[in-house]
């Protein structure tokens, strides 16, 4: 939704989104102001191989759907971001002529991305690490993090962590935070935590940091996130490419916790990608490596000048044009079609 209200911005242009229905889909994109078209879908990441059967029996239905679309609303350019929708919406675009744009927010691209690859005009990725995993003329356009600016909190104690699963939350995150939190509360810290639960329970998770004596806002699902990172000093984060971004444009330290049910690991993938140029904590991907998150914040919570120093490092991989970017990689594709065109 970023590349569209930059093009609206910017260009004056119109634009929609094409998507399968989820419920996320359809509690986002309607707020941003966003009109979205649905076309039929399946799941696919996750899926045994019967799931993943009928997702491609039904892809020819997917991409007759999103052809309709396309020719009813005249349009130019198809941006595709992965997932099933957008593979559908690029092979229907691609159908008819249209240019594809692929954006890869991902460390690792994803299948879909790795599919359009043969047919994309032009492949957008968030870092020069993935432009070399595509064949097709890949630019370094970076990975939008919406509004979100830095923090606005004095680096001092008491420190407000927030806790944050991605869009969908974590399950992890949401069982063993408090835990995480009990152990550093015995080390003397003074802390205030914010957990974003997502689809978690968020009672249960509330109960939790209650038995383990700790004062916690618990949310669900949050809309806007501005003020959320502004009160924030510190992230413990799952490693969505968008929630890294946000972290990057808030300029918090963080600790990063993949999903493991991620499609392809590829948070993991992320997280390290991340780490390499934030200097962020360790990253937690099994049991043992909670007991040296807790070492790890304890240490730096005590030296607000670290502090500072790792939030200025994770500033510096914010990327504050990246919808913008994208916009004009778009506009030079369409330029470069129709000086072609005129040519002819």
């Amino acid at each position: 939704m970023d590349f569209l209200e930059a093009y609206r911005s910017e260009c004056g242009a119109d634009g929609y989104f094409i998507g399968c229905g989820s419920d996320l889909e359809g509690r986002l994109v309607p707020v941003r102001g966003v009109r979205l078209e649905i076309i039929p879908g399946l799941p696919w990441a996750r899926e045994r191989w019967h799931g993943k059967l009928r997702a491609i029996a039904c892809l020819p239905a997917v991409v007759r759907a999103a052809r309709r679309i396309l020719l009813r609303e005249r349009t130019e350019l198809v941006i595709g971001a992965g997932g099933y929708a957008s593979l559908g919406a690029c092979l229907a675009a691609a159908t008819l002529g249209l240019p594809v744009v692929v954006h890869e927010a991902n460390f690792a691209p994803g299948l879909a991305n790795r599919m359009l690859d043969r047919i994309a005009s032009l492949v957008c990725v968030g870092g020069a690490e993935t432009a070399a995993q595509f064949r097709s003329p890949a630019v370094v356009t970076g990975v939008p993090a919406g509004k979100v600016a830095g923090s606005r909190r004095p680096a001092e104690p008491p420190w407000q962590i927030l806790v944050m699963g991605g869009s969908e939350g974590s399950p992890l995150l949401n069982r063993e935070a408090p835990r995480l939190f009990s152990d550093l509360r015995r080390g003397g810290v003074a802390f205030g935590v914010r957990h974003l639960a997502g689809r978690g329970d968020r009672a249960a998770i509330e109960r939790a940091y209650a038995g383990a004596g700790l004062a916690a806002r618990v949310d669900g699902f949050v809309d806007d996130m501005v003020p959320v990172y502004a009160g924030a000093d510190l992230a413990i984060s799952s490693a969505g490419a968008r929630t890294l971004a946000e972290i990057a444009a808030a300029g918090l330290p963080s600790l990063l916790v993949p999903l493991p049910e991620a499609a392809n690991h590829h948070q993991s993938a992320n997280a390290r990608c991340y780490r390499a140029h934030t200097t962020a904590g360790p990253i937690i991907e099994n049991p043992s490596d909670w007991t040296a998150a807790a070492a790890y914040i304890e240490t730096i919570v005590r030296d607000p000048h670290e502090m500072r120093r790792l939030g200025e490092c994770a500033g510096r991989r914010s990327q504050p044009n990246a919808a913008g970017n994208l916009v004009r990689a778009c506009e030079s594709v369409l330029a470069a079609r129709a000086g072609a065109a005129a040519e002819r």
